[in-house]
């Protein structure tokens, strides 16, 4: 008979060893932002945004044409993950009328850049 060797914390697979593991804490002591992922993470702070204090001062729509300047794939989700670490509520959770506020603000800056460029 055969038998496989494996780490003793693996072998439970309960309670007690998420209980080991417990919550990661965020770094910088900062509060978690909610609905932002650790790739979105890692872009604003690319974008030279690292807090939420960062987020509130730019608005999620500034925030996120920062983001895609460093990160041009970025798509509108994390517009929605901005906006929802702001408010504090899950992106998936956010009204429709303030996503479509988000996107018409998004839209007028595209709008004046084009301007921009032509003149």
């Amino acid at each position: 008979m055969c038998v496989k060797k494996t780490p003793k914390n693996t072998m439970r697979r309960g309670k007690s060893l998420l209980r080991k593991r417990g919550k990661r804490q965020p770094r910088g002591g900062s509060e978690p932002l909610l609905g932002l992922g650790p790739v979105s993470l890692r872009v604003l702070r690319a974008a030279g945004i690292s807090s939420r204090a960062d987020l509130e001062r730019l608005g999620p729509v500034r925030a996120f044409i920062s983001a895609k300047r460093v990160e041009p794939r970025v798509t509108l989700n994390l517009l929605w993950g901005i906006a929802g670490a702001v408010t504090n509520t899950h992106w998936t959770q956010l009204p429709a009328e303030y996503r479509s506020s988000l996107l018409l603000d998004y839209d007028a800056y595209l709008d004046a850049e084009r301007a921009l460029a032509k003149s």
